[in-house]
């Protein structure tokens, strides 16, 4: 507590990786500037935009600190914020997302007791070993589109429960960390050039070094999601490369049999007409075929992309190998 007895507010730092965002980084930025519970700063990471970028944040002065680098991916920027950051906390989201007004608050609220707890501690004194993490919002659609009423549908973007009941793994879309937890953990592996398990990759290694999760079941970030079939399932078949890569990490993870489910799931007609039959109770004729064809492909993009990574990463020891 300070010293006229009112407890100590977390310093929260937010974070945006953001690469060719012009489109929606300055609805980004302007969100997070206008949060119930102001960060104490606003990094946003540049990552080799060519775009308008750059000069859509730069109008916003001194608000925001940008930070420019080479393109790297999601998990290199948002590591050299992680690096400049001065808060205590660090909340990510995305730059195609609109944090509601409330966001930041939300999310320190679910650290809960035990944030509580920590700050009246004196800081010589605070445990290494904290048990909250990082606490995880809810994601759903900016957009009135097909698309995106269907990932609101399956909840694709909010942590979920494992079957013991805890979230395995927090969406940078809507997340904070304790920045020294982050650190413990080695920060997220830039070898993720792509969006897609870099996050959970890095929870894995924060729940090993002692650390949970929690949701903050009404913290809000509306996203933009891809509004074309095509792009939609490029961004499945991405999180099944970053699956792969999980699983050259923790062989533990690996799925076994991914050709052989591949072609279940694409000779799953059955399965397809019953998604067909129960979305169309409740969703209408034009929803029920874009939803069922959309439940049809999930999983052969996801099994296709997972494949494909594990295709390159042994043509990759085979070629250094021969070296």
């Amino acid at each position: 507590m300070s010293g006229n007895g009112l407890k100590v507010s977390p310093c929260v730092s937010v974070i945006v990786p953001v690469y060719n965002g012009a489109g929606t980084i300055r609805g980004t930025i302007e969100c997070l500037l206008a949060q119930s519970r102001p960060a104490i700063e606003i990094i946003v990471v540049d990552d080799g935009s060519n775009d308008r970028t750059v000069r859509i944040l730069e109008e916003f002065g001194d608000r925001i600190r940008i930070i420019r680098k080479i393109n790297g991916g999601p998990a290199s920027a948002r590591n050299a914020g992680i690096r400049e950051a001065t808060g205590e906390f660090i909340a990510f989201t995305d730059s195609d997302c609109f944090p509601a007004a409330d966001w930041l608050e939300k999310l320190l609220a679910g650290f809960g007791e035990v944030m509580s707890a920590e700050m009246e501690k004196p800081s010589a004194n605070r445990s290494k070993s904290v048990e909250v993490g990082g606490t995880g919002g809810i994601v759903r659609s900016a957009d009135r589109n097909l698309t995106g009423e269907y990932i609101d549908l399956i909840r694709l973007l909010d942590p979920e429960p494992d079957e013991c009941g805890e979230i395995p793994y927090l969406i940078t879309a809507n997340a904070c960390f304790r920045k020294r937890a982050l650190f413990e953990a080695g920060l997220f592996d830039e070898g993720f050039r792509k969006p897609g398990g870099e996050e959970a990759e890095l929870c894995y290694r924060m729940r090993r070094a002692g650390y949970d999760f929690r949701l903050a079941p009404t913290a809000l970030v509306r996203h933009r999601h891809r509004q074309s079939l095509w792009r939609i399932l490029r961004t499945l078949a991405n999180y099944g490369e970053g699956a792969a890569r999980i699983a050259q990490l923790w062989p533990e993870r690996r799925i076994e049999g991914v050709d052989r489910l591949l072609v279940r799931r694409l000779l799953g007609f059955r399965a397809w007409m019953n998604r067909f039959r129960l979305h169309r109770r409740a969703h209408g004729m034009t929803r029920s075929l874009y939803f069922s064809f959309l439940d049809y492909l999930r999983q052969p993009a996801f099994l296709w992309g997972y494949r494909r990574e594990e295709r390159d990463a042994g043509t990759d020891q085979r070629h250094n190998s021969l070296l």
